[in-house]
């Protein structure tokens, strides 16, 4: 199997372990909403997600030896496609025209925006002044939406702020985490220290990730997922080209595309919004756990979409 076949193979069986995780804590969620919110840690459903959630990051951690970030989490996007489809057949839940079209766009945005950059061959490990231009601009870019959250009184905006500063921080794990795994395994040898410092990294930032899709999702679901799914490649690509050194072509034609794509992504995710929001009665909708609940790992961001299409089912 040659290495691109390999990162796509890995990459998809990934994204769709993270969808089928999805579908099996929405299914656990709504039972725990039928139940006053007990049970849920207990359940069958909720630790079947768990293990899903853990064999995607796995897959995930081992196509990020075989490809680049940007390939990886450019492939990560099918999970946006995969959890409503699995979730519509086996909790034989309709999708409406709003989610359908929000989801077609958000995924097409980002799959068209990838498209215009290289995200195909083997990734690197940044060296020591790369590592400290990754922390500076992963602080920066999750301070500021962090910061403008928790000013904001409009529960929807501040729901897309913490899953932006969430997209950012998955994305900066995930880099360090290829860093980690190509030094371990001998592929791309590099100072221990600096070593020492990735695997760091990995255990603030996915477990932050985490506890900022914990905010994200209280107020609702389908937006704050493509946020960050959106988020997510998108700043692997800036860290490729502001830390670690990568070059794209900034052509007319392809700033013109990347422009478009990055519109047609934006108004899947206001689209996706909309439906939310017009959707199921005040209180109807079940609650995702608050900050510091029972939800970890990698790049756990899409198991909390435990309720992708809830509204649905409440109609």
């Amino acid at each position: 199997m040659n290495t691109v076949l390999s990162v796509v193979v890995l990459a998809t069986a990934s994204a769709l372990a993270y969808a089928a995780a999805a579908v099996a804590q929405r299914a656990a969620a709504l039972r725990a909403a039928g139940a006053q919110g007990t049970g849920l840690r207990r359940s069958v459903a909720w630790w079947t997600a768990l293990l899903l959630n853990l064999l995607g990051a796995v897959l995930h951690t081992v196509a990020l030896k075989y490809g680049s970030l940007v390939a990886v989490q450019m492939l990560g996007v099918l999970t946006l496609v995969a959890a409503p489809l699995l979730s519509s057949v086996v909790l034989r839940q309709r999708l409406t025209a709003a989610q359908w079209s929000g989801t077609a766009l958000t995924v097409v945005g980002v799959a068209a925006l990838l498209a215009l950059v290289p995200s195909a061959g083997e990734g690197r490990t940044p060296d020591s002044g790369e590592l400290v231009g990754l922390a500076v601009l992963t602080a920066v870019a999750m301070g500021v939406p962090v910061a403008a959250a928790t000013v904001t009184r409009v529960a929807a905006v501040a729901g897309l702020l913490f899953a932006a500063a969430a997209g950012v921080a998955f994305a900066a794990a995930s880099a360090l985490a290829q860093t980690v795994v190509l030094r371990v395994s001998g592929t791309s040898p590099g100072p221990l220290a600096s070593t020492v410092v990735a695997v760091v990294g990995v255990a603030f930032l996915a477990p932050v990730g985490v506890w900022l899709c914990q905010l994200a999702y209280r107020d609702g679901l389908e937006a704050p997922l493509a946020t960050v799914t959106l988020v997510n490649p998108v700043f692997a690509v800036l860290l490729g080209v502001a830390a670690l050194g990568d070059r794209y072509g900034t052509g007319p034609l392809t700033l013109a595309g990347g422009l478009a794509a990055a519109v047609a992504a934006g108004r899947g995710v206001f689209l996706l919004a909309r439906a939310e929001t017009s959707g199921a009665p005040a209180g109807s909708r079940p609650k995702v756990a608050a900050p510091g609940g029972h939800f970890w790992g990698i790049r756990l961001r899409r198991s909390a979409a435990v309720a992708v299409g809830a509204v649905d089912s409440r109609r």
